[in-house]
């Protein structure tokens, strides 16, 4: 598997996973909940909490918990898709935070994936079909190495280039290049350790 950049999960043979942005589909709600809670009395640190106050801190945390649970249960989908599907499952060890702190302007949607959460899922669900997770390192230039013939394509470092073009003829997507690459580094590295 592949994360792409734009929150996407790209298998190997090029099935794209789904791309719910929970948090951006309900931050208006959201955030007109967390003013209506600003102005209420209470709302400072001193202040003794009013009944309204109350009152519209659950509507929030209500919110809060729905965007929560609408990623849980997505995860969970997705990860029992994929344990019931593979005998062997290899991903990139990525680090979100990082990846959502260095600019790559999608901050947020990084977070709102809960990729972290998903590998969570798909290993203890994978280890309870006695069926495999390979972590390939996140050093590891995936998508920049040409999955047919090997040449190492510096250019592809640029996440605004959306298609691996090499020498040798091959045109495929970026992120299933890269999930190739996984596969293929993750089953060297799973022969190795047997």
């Amino acid at each position: 598997l592949d994360y792409a950049s734009d929150g996407l999960y790209v298998d190997s043979n090029g099935h794209v996973g789904t791309n719910h942005k929970y948090y951006r589909e309900s931050h208006k709600k959201l955030a007109k909940a967390q003013r209506r809670l600003s102005r209420m009395q209470g709302s400072k640190k001193h202040e003794k909490k009013s009944n309204n106050y109350m009152k519209q801190l659950l509507k929030v945390n209500k919110i809060h918990r729905h965007i929560a649970n609408q990623r849980l249960d997505n995860l969970h989908k997705i990860s029992t898709e994929i344990a019931n599907r593979y005998d062997v499952v290899c991903v990139e060890t990525l680090n979100m935070q990082s990846m959502a702190n260095h600019g790559f302007g999608n901050g947020k949607a990084t977070l709102d994936n809960g990729y972290g959460m998903f590998l969570s899922m798909l290993e203890y669900k994978l280890s309870d079909r006695n069926k495999y997770l390979v972590k390939v390192d996140k050093w590891f230039p995936s998508s920049q190495i040409c999955h047919r013939c090997g040449t190492l394509r510096p250019e592809m470092k640029n996440l605004q280039i959306r298609k691996m073009k090499c020498d040798c003829g091959l045109a495929i997507s970026r992120d299933q290049n890269a999930a190739i690459n996984i596969l293929n580094e993750g089953l060297r590295l799973l022969t190795e350790g047997a």
